[in-house]
């Protein structure tokens, strides 16, 4: 008996193609939304992120039957640690920036600004005031280094209350599954719990191993620009570390920087072409060789899609939000697959490395 192809009734058709642009619509509402009340709310979603990446431990020592509280207070040891050592560098880094400023200044007015003078001067005499206006210095101010210093202590006054958020949010791990299976039927939660824990696993799978591929950019960055005596080369390394969080956008940065700097410290022109050519090469190697090896196809998104989702959410949370861009945009995909008339919108918005692996298994 041959089985006939389901037709959809021209109401469900229509409710298909009017529901992909109003999802779109949603999202692009809720995210201006967010913008406008990111005080009160980055926070809580930066706690709620960082607190999936200590859940395999808290899973770990519940299954081992030990208190919830030294759990936390191992979660909270490690966070403090790392807070630590941040300050200890920020600290020292802060006492060499100043020291090498002076260098760095000479160097620029003698062989770099007479240089881009005369390269200026043969596009726009405006461009070659404003080159000669610049000044080296303004950019480096002790006074600066000092308010920037406290805008970090700031920062770290804030990641107090994402950690204590974190803390509590873990406290409370597994108790928002059980209340789901009290607050809706037996299919219906089924189905909310597979699709909450799909979210949970990939941004946990995609959080650590990008923890783990930053860790590995930053060290090979620290080491490479020790072997070639680079000033601030752990300034360098931490940075590499915080900004191979945003995808594509950061990796370019982490980059130049060191790079610029070793034209301004060595006299020789050879040094900093060869600490280049080794520094692409090998954040090179980790990026499109390494990385794409121990995430695989983790979050399944198009490449174009990661690239927009981080330029809005940037938008609307400013750095954070263009570190949580990716997990975020693949949380909503998660939700649109499990919404049959978003299931070709899902399928638009992945990378399409499922279905490729899918026939190499065939």
């Amino acid at each position: 008996m041959e089985v006939q192809p389901q037709r959809h009734s021209p109401a469900s058709q229509k409710y298909s193609i009017f529901a992909i642009p109003a999802a779109i619509a949603t999202v692009v509402v809720i995210g201006i939304l967010l913008h406008f009340i990111s005080d009160a709310f980055l926070t809580f979603v930066a706690a709620l992120f960082l607190a999936n990446i200590f859940v395999p431990i808290i899973q770990l020592f519940n299954r081992k039957n030990v208190p919830m509280v030294f759990s936390i207070l191992l979660v909270l040891a490690v966070v403090g640690g790392v807070l630590f050592g941040l300050v200890i560098v920020l600290s020292t880094t802060i006492s060499s920036v100043i020291e090498v400023i002076p260098k760095y200044q000479l160097r620029w007015d003698h062989v770099f600004l007479p240089a881009i003078t005369d390269l200026a001067s043969k596009f726009s005499p405006d461009l070659k005031q404003q080159v000669t206006d610049f000044n080296f210095t303004s950019v480096l101010q002790p006074g600066k280094l000092v308010t920037a210093l406290s805008s970090v202590t700031g920062l770290i006054g804030s990641f107090v209350l994402i950690l204590l958020f974190m803390l509590f949010i873990l406290a409370s791990h597994g108790q928002f599954i059980k209340k789901i299976e009290r607050a809706f039927p037996a299919s219906d939660s089924f189905h909310l719990k597979k699709m909450l824990e799909n979210i949970d696993s990939r941004v946990r799978t995609y959080l650590l191993t990008t923890l783990l591929i930053n860790t590995v950019a930053g060290v090979a960055m620290t080491v490479v620009l020790i072997l070639f005596g680079v000033d601030l080369a752990l300034l360098w390394g931490m940075l590499t570390f915080l900004l191979m969080f945003i995808p594509s956008i950061g990796s370019i940065f982490a980059i130049a920087m060191p790079i610029l700097v070793a034209f301004l410290q060595f006299d020789s022109i050879g040094t900093p072409i060869v600490l280049a050519i080794v520094v692409i090469v090998s954040q090179l190697l980790i990026g499109s060789y390494i990385s794409p090896r121990v995430m695989g196809s983790t979050l399944n998104l198009s490449p174009l899609l990661i690239l927009i989702s981080i330029i809005f959410w940037g938008w609307v949370w400013g750095p954070l939000g263009m570190i949580l861009a990716v997990p975020i945009t693949s949380a909503i995909t998660i939700v649109f697959e499990n919404i049959p008339p978003l299931v070709p919108l899902a399928m638009l918005m992945s990378s399409g490395e499922e279905r490729k692996e899918r026939r190499k298994k065939e």
